[in-house]
């Protein structure tokens, strides 16, 4: 079996998660910790060397692959880095601020023969592959509609506004549900804490065959909450994503003509959970994971390879773009 060997930039609190992950995988190897404190190197990975800079991680001949856990507005300069050193990449969501830059990195990976891979980390669910699998077997029905909520207190950014955040969760799980082209989409955001960056958004999009999404992202909310609700033509289902709350239902419903309709109320004839998937001891992250090194060894590309990860950042980028 070979051993990924691993450089790890950033070790803050997304960081610290991937340092966890990767040093329990049998494949893998947390070689190295990039970090401009050296305290928070030393504290993620106590075992693995340190590097003051990564362009000094990335002249390590003893470095496979590199995981990128640093802000948004960096991941582009840093994956670009990474792949130009022809080493695999793991970076966070989103891959890049501008859709430009993020098919520059897909180029770069394709060029370099090297893995690109975005933690997109809900893609690796099995609750959420079982609710694609329902779909796409035809326990809905036709789709009409999906409504995303993505709230709670706390991580709020300085440098990126909610939209730029949060969103790529819930694009990319519609990316993946429902691959049909977005035909329109328009976002509105709220700055209320700091000026020009927003920390609630509303995004409401139209995709081929009449399908709407709605995305609801708020870094003020009182309740936590990871959730999706798909409604189809005879069947619903939700699904809520948060690790330990992780379930998924399946609802069968029908409802009765309305032009058949005596009074003003349209009768709902049927509705009722007819399965109800609670989450198993898995961790997302950690399949995610065993995806990056799978796509490493096999040069096959996971479910949020560059390729697909590009039309997230189109679509946020087409939502709200960043500031020139």
């Amino acid at each position: 079996m070979t051993i990924v060997r691993l450089g790890l930039i950033g070790a803050g609190y997304w960081g610290e998660k991937l340092a966890r992950v990767f040093s329990r995988l049998d494949r893998a190897c947390v070689q190295v910790v990039c970090d401009t404190d050296p305290a928070r190197r030393l504290a993620v990975a106590p075992h693995a060397a340190s590097a003051a800079t990564h362009d000094e991680l990335l002249r390590r001949d003893d470095v496979d692959a590199v995981l990128v856990a640093t802000p948004p507005s960096t991941h582009y300069t840093l994956a670009h880095d990474v792949l130009a050193a022809g080493k695999h990449c793991w970076v966070e969501k989103p891959l890049a601020m501008r859709a430009a830059e993020a098919r520059q990195l897909v180029d770069l990976a394709r060029q370099r023969g090297v893995a690109l891979f975005v933690d997109e980390t809900f893609l690796y669910d099995p609750l959420l592959q079982q609710a694609k699998a329902w779909i796409d077997v035809g326990r809905l029905g036709r789709l009409h509609h999906l409504s995303f909520e993505r709230l709670g207190m706390g991580r709020i950014r300085r440098d990126s506004n909610v939209w730029w955040n949060a969103a790529p969760h819930d694009l990319s799980i519609l990316c993946y549900l429902v691959p049909g082209a977005v035909e329109h989409i328009h976002v509105e955001t709220f700055p209320y804490l700091q000026p020009g960056i927003a920390d609630i958004a509303v995004g409401t999009l139209t995709l081929a065959e009449g399908i709407s999404a709605h995305l609801y992202l708020s870094w003020l909310s009182p309740r936590k909450a990871a959730s999706l609700v798909i409604v189809g033509q005879h069947g619903m289902l939700h699904y809520e994503g948060r690790f330990g709350e992780r379930g998924l239902q399946l609802f069968d419903y029908e409802i009765a003509d309305p032009a058949a309709a005596i009074d003003n109320v349209v009768p709902i004839t049927r509705f009722a959970a007819t399965e109800t998937i609670r989450g198993g001891p898995e961790e997302p992250l950690r399949l995610a994971a065993e995806a990056f090194l799978s796509s490493i060894a096999t040069g096959l590309p996971a479910a949020s390879a560059g390729e697909h990860s590009l039309r997230v950042v189109e679509l946020l980028e087409a939502g709200a773009p960043v500031s020139p």
